[in-house]
C-alpha cells in the first residue's frame, strides 16, 4: 500500500498554522461529511478520521520550520485507502475546489503525483536539490 501525503498551505503567504488547521478541518468535514478527532500537541494542530476503509491524518507545523523548503506548505494531509490512490485524489480535488490552497501530493517514496500551483511545484522541486 502506498502512502499519499498532500502538502498544503493557503495561497496567501505566512498564515498562522492554527488558522490553516481550522480551515482544513472545516473544509474536509464539509466536503466529506466526516467528524475528526483532535490529536493536537505542542508540535502543532493534528486531527484524524477513519472508517476502516479510508483514513485521513492532518498535521500542521506551528510555527512552520523555516529551514524546510516546504515552509509555505506547512500542512501534511495523509490520505490512505488500501491498494488505491482514489481517496488521496478525492481529498486533493475537494481542497482544490475551494480555491484557497496551494498543494502538492507525493507518494511514500517522495515521487511527485500532482500539484495545483506553480508555487507548489517550485516548493517540491526545491526539496529535491
Amino acid at each position: 500500500m502506498s502512502e499519499y501525503n498532500i502538502h498544503a498551505g493557503f495561497r496567501e503567504p505566512q498564515t498562522p498554522g492554527a488558522v490553516l488547521a481550522e480551515a482544513l478541518w472545516a473544509d474536509l468535514e464539509a466536503a466529506f461529511g466526516i467528524g475528526f478527532t483532535d490529536n493536537s500537541s505542542s508540535y502543532g494542530p493534528s486531527f484524524t478520521w477513519g472508517d476502516g476503509d479510508r483514513w485521513l491524518s492532518v498535521f500542521v507545523t506551528v510555527p512552520p520550520d523555516l529551514d524546510e523548503p516546504s515552509r509555505s506548505h506547512p500542512a501534511r494531509i495523509t490520505a490512505n485507502q488500501p491498494d488505491s490512490d482514489a481517496w488521496a485524489n478525492q481529498v486533493f480535488e475537494a481542497l482544490d475546489a475551494t480555491g484557497r490552497y496551494s498543494m502538492y501530493t507525493i507518494e511514500d517514496d517522495w515521487k511527485l503525483v500532482r500539484t495545483n500551483s506553480e508555487l507548489a511545484r517550485t516548493q517540491w522541486e526545491e526539496q529535491q536539490d
